[in-house]
Order: structure tokens, then sequence, then C-alpha cells
């Protein structure tokens, strides 16, 4: 063996641990996509609560643009943040249309995102937060 392959295999060694060691510290990405729905929405388990995106509707800005604000999480039950179990993205639909999207991060953020959004002649907004372990939790709100 020369002193060129010496060098390589040495090269590759130390990529090997430095990525073996970075996997470590990352979280688990494992991610449930199953559609979730509360057994008896009229009387949500605590489970079901912690999961539900809390839709609140606020005044509608000069603009015309009314603010939109999701926390996942109802009746004072807010959804964890930690490294194995998180909600890792949110969305908002108008009328079944995406608004917007929020993608986030375990452990330094937390799940809570707004939307400002036009809601002249929208009928309905519905917001969909995925757990990467219980599945993705929708809330429909009629206008």
């Amino acid at each position: 063996m020369n002193r060129r392959d010496v060098l390589k295999i040495g090269a590759a060694t130390a990529v090997t641990v430095a990525v073996g060691a970075q996997a470590d510290t990352m979280p688990q990405k494992h991610m449930n996509r199953t559609e979730m729905k509360p057994v008896n929405p009229a009387k949500m388990t605590k489970a079901e609560l912690k999961h539900s995106p809390q839709v609140t509707i606020g005044a509608k800005d000069a603009a015309g643009y009314t603010l939109i604000s999701i926390t996942v999480g109802q009746g004072g039950i807010i959804h964890p943040s930690t490294k194995g179990h998180w909600i890792d993205y949110i969305e908002l639909y108008a009328d079944n249309k995406l608004v917007g999207k929020n993608v986030l991060e375990p452990e330094i953020s937390r799940g809570a995102t707004s939307f400002a959004v036009k809601l002249d002649n929208i009928k309905s907004i519905k917001a969909k937060s995925a757990c990467n372990l219980h599945g993705i939790w929708t809330t429909t709100v009629q206008l």
C-alpha cells in the first residue's frame, strides 16, 4: 500500500467518524403521516387535545389581512417540543387551498405560528399540525 492509499483511507475514516458522531446528536427522524381524528370531537381526550390545532382569528387590518394564529394544543394542554416528540410542521388552508406552511425543529421551536390572510369570500379555514409520533391532526373553522 502506498502513501496516497493510506491518506485516502485515513480521510475516509475521519469522515465516517464525524458523520457517526453527528448522527448521535441529531433527533430521531421518525415521521408518522397518518391522518388522525378525535374519537368524539365533543369530548376529546388529553392526547387528542394536545395534538389538535387551536385556531384564533384576529381582527382585519387596514390592508384587509386577518391575523390567524395557530397553537398546537387545546384546553390548556400544549404539545411538547423535545428531541423525540415535536410538531414538525403546521399548515393553514383557506377553502382547501394551502395558504402557508411553517416547518418546525425539535427543542428550539414550539408548535405555534401565525399567518396574515385575506379572508374575503372564504368560507372555511383549516389548520393541520403534524406530530412526528402521533400523526396529522386537523381543525376546521367555518367562517
